[in-house]
């Protein structure tokens, strides 16, 4: 532990000082820089070359450069010097991915390769696919000041205590001092960046943790899961957004290789978030897949396959999320234009995709879940006759639990809408699940049947079944809560009732009205210092004047309908003497013609429609 500590402080302090220097030499003497819509002013490329200085003389330095740190840097520093060619020369598309597949074929040839007994024949084309893949997966995510940066450091940090842990400390002190050049080369990349990694630092970082995560850390391992699963947990942010990439653009008739604003990264900008927001968020999910990693690597073969499927199915969800706001050109210059929230049933076939999508994700739930059970009934560790019980009966609950959540229509349904009713359908539907399984197992008779798995089993199933429905509306609510509010109107809502509640609601879900709202206003005693989702009720009407001076508000919003009209002017008096606007949330039902024309008094909707 203390050479990992050595070997990450001394890259991150050299990797500081030579990008300090890169600057200073990149202004005087005209070094190549970038410009583009969100840099105006140009900044200079290339700071790979600091990083991979510092991650050479560290690694030799702290662990001797030994045969494993060799084996790793030098494929990588060939990558390396594919980017740099590529920032200073402009390679096609095909030509750099060309020149990756060679590099990559040579580190195979070093020995850089999944170590898994009796799948040696497949496993030279899996390992050339997975240091090219990772390469470019690093390229793609580098779209954000201080993203690819930060996520190299955090992957390169938890592949370093899983290689230790593994018996491999040259690759563990070669991942340190990774990871240490990165963090060490960050507060220049943060936002607002001052120098840029550069392809010859996003390539040659995927190239290296795909190395590492191949080079000592498993051989002797022969469980094709923990060969797989742990990298692809380690590397899963920049491994989504690559797949994300590339089913997005293939859905909207795009190529690939076309470089454009639509990774996770900018989504969540469309979303609301802030790009420090959204780099920070991005920040925490792959920290949160790093220890899950390092936790997985203790368990069982059957606990990994639960556990990574949800993971898995909670990662689609997310991109699914993501894919809501659609780009709206493709072809932008990397300029963040988007149109209205798209309904993914509405697209050619989705309906029924969608509702496979479902089903699917419940089938890995199900089994998930099932599982689970069987761990927290027998304290995390399953006997032989358990394991015999849950794979006979798995196939039967599966079946019948996807029937019994048809019967209760629980597919097809719109989740980013799902509401008590919903929770109360998957309540019901794990109920009679549960039953059935009971019913199930009285005519099996498997020996040595724990009936309090059934229990379990129901509990468990309402908390994934309900939390997967829940979850997108969840990314919703949190992305809302998170947004900058740099453009948004602060607003005060008057009224407290069902109408406010509403009014909020759309508030938040309509981005076009482009409102803040930062409290409620209501007469009624009980309602005082009560909260409407998060959204406090800041005191009577009569102290709207005094809010407003104290909380900069630039809105007032009338959410009363059934309020008499000596009543809405007397609060239109207080916003007069507040100095700002008041408008009235007005819903009413409009009479068309057999043409569909809207009365011509009324062609011209309501701001707050």
């Amino acid at each position: 532990m203390p050479l990992l500590l050595m070997a990450f402080v001394a890259a991150a302090l050299l990797a500081a000082g030579l990008t300090r220097v890169h600057l200073w030499c990149g202004r005087r003497l005209g070094h190549s820089a970038s410009r583009d819509s969100f840099h105006p002013i140009p900044v200079p490329l290339s700071g790979g070359v600091g990083i991979w200085v510092a991650i050479l003389v560290a690694t030799v330095l702290v662990g001797g450069g030994g045969a494993v740190h060799w084996l790793i840097l030098g494929p990588s520093l060939a990558m390396f010097a594919v980017g740099l060619w590529d920032d200073l020369r402009p390679l096609t598309p095909q030509g750099k991915l060309l020149l990756q597949i060679f590099v990559s074929t040579g580190g195979v040839a070093l020995g850089l390769q999944f170590q898994t007994a009796g799948l040696e024949v497949v496993g030279v084309p899996v390992s050339i696919l997975w240091l090219v893949g990772m390469a470019n997966a690093f390229n793609l995510i580098d779209n954000m000041d201080g993203l690819a940066a930060g996520v190299a450091a955090l992957s390169g940090v938890f592949l370093s205590f899983h290689a230790l842990g593994q018996g491999s400390p040259g690759v563990a002190i070669a991942a340190a001092a990774f990871a240490g050049a990165h963090a060490g080369f960050l507060p220049f990349n943060f936002k607002p960046a001052r120098i840029f990694m550069g392809d010859c630092g996003s390539m040659a970082a995927g190239f290296f943790l795909s190395a590492a995560s191949m080079a000592g850390t498993w051989r002797g391992v022969s469980n094709l899961l923990f060969v797989v699963v742990i990298p692809l947990l380690i590397l899963a942010v920049p491994i989504f957004n690559m797949v994300f990439i590339i089913i997005t653009r293939k859905l909207s008739g795009v190529p690939v290789f076309h470089g454009k604003a639509d990774h996770i990264s900018y989504r969540l900008v469309a979303h609301g978030l802030s790009e420090r927001k959204s780099v920070a968020l991005i920040y925490a999910l792959s920290a949160g897949c790093g220890m899950l990693a390092l936790g997985f690597s203790r368990l069982g073969s059957l606990a990994l396959i639960a556990l990574i499927s949800i993971v898995t199915l909670a990662l689609l969800y997310f991109g699914v999320f993501l894919y809501e706001a659609s780009v709206r050109n493709f072809y932008s210059d990397f300029r963040v234009e988007w149109r209205d929230s798209v309904d993914l049933t509405t697209l050619p076939f989705a309906q029924y995709w969608w509702r496979l999508f479902q089903v699917l994700g419940d089938v890995i739930l199900i089994s998930g879940g099932y599982f689970l059970a069987y761990l927290m009934r027998f304290e995390g560790s399953l006997p032989a006759a358990q394991e015999r019980n849950f794979i006979l009966t798995l196939p039967y609950l599966i079946l019948g639990k996807t029937m019994v959540f048809n019967l209760f229509r629980l597919y097809g349904s719109h989740w980013r809408y799902v509401g008590v009713n919903d929770l109360l359908k998957i309540l019901q539907a794990a109920g009679l699940s549960a039953l059935a399984l009971a019913a199930g197992v009285a005519l099996i008779r498997p020996e040595f049947f724990s009936r309090s798995v059934i229990v379990i089993d129901a509990i468990v199933t309402v908390l994934l079944i309900g939390g997967s429905r829940v979850l997108l509306r969840l990314f919703r609510e949190f992305i809302l809560e998170s947004r900058s509010g740099v453009s948004l109107v602060r607003t005060v809502i008057v009224g407290a009732g069902d109408s406010g509640e509403l009014m909020l609601r759309e508030a938040r879900h309509n981005g076009k009205l482009g409102l803040d709202v930062v409290g409620f206003l209501d007469d009624d005693p009980s309602k005082a210092e009560g909260t409407i989702h998060g959204v406090r009720v800041l005191g009577a009407t009569s102290a709207l004047p005094q809010i407003c001076r104290d909380r900069r508000v630039e809105l007032a919003i009338v959410a009363m309908p059934s309020a008499p009209h000596t009543r809405v002017k007397e609060i239109a008096g207080l916003c007069r003497e507040a100095g700002i606007p008041c408008k009235i949330l007005s819903i009413e039902l409009l009479d068309c013609d057999t043409q569909g024309e809207i009365p011509a008094s009324n062609k011209n909707w309501p701001v707050l429609w």
